[in-house]
C-alpha cells in the first residue's frame, strides 16, 4: 500500500485472510494483515457543503486552524456559500463513524480568457489524519476543477472574496501535505499588526494642513457607494479590490473613509472588507500622492477600529511596509505561502 493511502488492517487468530472493505467512492483490498478477534469497518463519506452542514465545516476548521479560529458562522458563510462563484460540489465534508471529520472548499474564477481553481482552506481532525481524507477530498477538488477548464489549482489566495492570502508555514502539516502532492511554492506575502492601544492615532495637524489646499477626509455615506465604485472603475483599481471595498461600506456605520479635494474623490481606505479586523485595500490618486493624504485615510480607519472594540488592525497583504512601520509603528506578523499545481499537464 501507498504512504498517506486508506489502510485498514485486521487481524484474526485463525490465520490470514483477505478482506474487501466497500467504500461510497472505492474499494480497498486487504491483504495477509494480522489482527485479534473483531473486525471493524472504517467507513468514509464525502457530503457537498450546504447551508445545513455549514456549522460542521466551522467546527472542523475552527478546531485545527489554531491561528484563525475566531471564524465565525457569518464569516465563513460569506466565504463560502455567499462567493459569487460557490459550486456546491466544491465544498466537500468528511464524515468518519458519522461525524464530521475533514473539510474543503474551492472556487474556479475566470482570469480574462482563463479559469483557475483556488483552495480556499482545508482542514482534518488530528485523530483522522493519515487516513487519506485530505487525499480523497483534494482528488475530488482536482476532478471537478479540470471538469471546469482549470488550468491551475492554487491554495489560499482566491481574489477577490478568500479567508487567507494563502497558506500559514506554521501549518506545517498542511505544507507538507500540498509539496508532496505536486504543488509548487510560487510566492509569499506578509501581514502588519498594529496596536492599537498605542496611540489615539489622531490627524488633527494633517487635516488642518491638507484643508487648506480644499482637501477633506471623511467616512463615506452609505449611499455613496455607487459613486466610489464609479471613481475606483475610472482610477484603475481592479474588480477585486472594489469588491472588497463594497463589502466595507456594508458595514454599519460604513468601515470606508474617503479623501476628497473640491468635491471629487481622490483617495479611499477601508477595513472589514476581507475579514474582520483586516485592514485594506487602500489606494490614492497617483498625482496625490505624498501629501499625507492617505495618512489621513489609514489613520482614520485606525480611529474607527478602536472605537468598534478592535484591540489590533491587521493590515493585509501588505505592498508599501515601510509605509504602514512609520506611519502606525505596524510590525510583520504573519506569512503566507502561496501555492500552485498544473492541471493541465495531467490532463
Amino acid at each position: 500500500m501507498e504512504n498517506n493511502e486508506p489502510y485498514w488492517m485486521y487481524q484474526h487468530t485463525e490465520g490470514t485472510k483477505k478482506l474487501t472493505l466497500s467504500l461510497e467512492y472505492s474499494v480497498v483490498d486487504c491483504l495477509n494483515e494480522k489482527a485479534e478477534e473483531g473486525i471493524v469497518s472504517d467507513t468514509i463519506e464525502y457530503n457537498t457543503l450546504s447551508e445545513s452542514n455549514l456549522e460542521a465545516a466551522l467546527g472542523i476548521l475552527n478546531r485545527n486552524l489554531e491561528y484563525d479560529n475566531t471564524t465565525t458562522l457569518n464569516l465563513l458563510r460569506h466565504k463560502t456559500i455567499e462567493d459569487p462563484d460557490f459550486d456546491p460540489s466544491m465544498g466537500i465534508i468528511a464524515y468518519a463513524e458519522g461525524e464530521p471529520h475533514g473539510f474543503m472548499f474551492a472556487v474556479c474564477r475566470d482570469e480574462g480568457d482563463k479559469r483557475s481553481a483556488t483552495v480556499k482552506f482545508f482542514a482534518v481532525d488530528s485523530a483522522y489524519r493519515n487516513r487519506g481524507i485530505a487525499t480523497e477530498m483534494l482528488s475530488r477538488i482536482e476532478s471537478r476543477a479540470r471538469a471546469a477548464n482549470a488550468g491551475v489549482l492554487r491554495v489560499g489566495m482566491s481574489r477577490p472574496n478568500y479567508l487567507m492570502p494563502g497558506v500559514d508555514p506554521r501549518y506545517t502539516v498542511a505544507c507538507a501535505f500540498l509539496l508532496r502532492r505536486g504543488f509548487k511554492r510560487t510566492g509569499e506575502v506578509f501581514n502588519m499588526d498594529v496596536d492599537l492601544s498605542a496611540s489615539d492615532w489622531s490627524t488633527d495637524e494633517i487635516e488642518k494642513r491638507l484643508a487648506m489646499d480644499g482637501i477633506l477626509c471623511r467616512r463615506l455615506e452609505p449611499n455613496e457607494k455607487d459613486r466610489l465604485l464609479e471613481w475606483m472603475s475610472s482610477e484603475g483599481y481592479s474588480s477585486g479590490w472594489q469588491y472588497q471595498t463594497l463589502c466595507a461600506a456594508e458595514v454599519d456605520p460604513p468601515a470606508v473613509f474617503v479623501a476628497e479635494k473640491n468635491g471629487e474623490l481622490i483617495a479611499f481606505a477601508c477595513f472589514d472588507g476581507v475579514r474582520p479586523g483586516w485592514f485594506g485595500p487602500m489606494g490614492t490618486r497617483e498625482s496625490m500622492r505624498g501629501a499625507g493624504i492617505g495618512s489621513v485615510t489609514f489613520l482614520k480607519c485606525l480611529q474607527d477600529m478602536k472605537a468598534r472594540g478592535y484591540r489590533v488592525c491587521e493590515i493585509n497583504s501588505v505592498g508599501p511596509l515601510y509605509f504602514y512601520s512609520k506611519v502606525a509603528n505596524a510590525k510583520v506578523s504573519r506569512i503566507f505561502w502561496q501555492f500552485e499545481k498544473n492541471l493541465e499537464s495531467m490532463a
